[in-house]
């Protein structure tokens, strides 16, 4: 049987960036306290998003080894029709 694929609602959400930043002039009015807070929560992002990745990898591990056991199932009977 096929694994179940990673559900696609688990995937991380990016953190929002702080009222304080103003991306459009790359400027900031933060609070040392409030840029680490985003630093923190971007780190944790990132190993949310790596980990997210590793499941997906091994999904698509997991569906190839069983494509080749339904292969060679099918190859199986194949031969016993002839």
């Amino acid at each position: 049987m096929a694994s179940e694929p990673p559900r696609v609602y688990a995937k991380p959400t990016k953190p929002m960036v702080p009222f304080c930043v103003n991306e459009i002039m790359n400027t900031h009015t933060c609070s040392d306290w409030e840029v680490s807070a985003y630093n923190s929560e971007l780190s944790s992002y990132r190993s949310d998003i790596e980990f997210y990745i590793q499941k997906l990898r091994n999904y698509v591990s997991e569906a190839e080894e069983f494509l080749k056991m339904t292969l060679a199932y099918a190859n199986c009977e194949i031969r016993f029709i002839d």
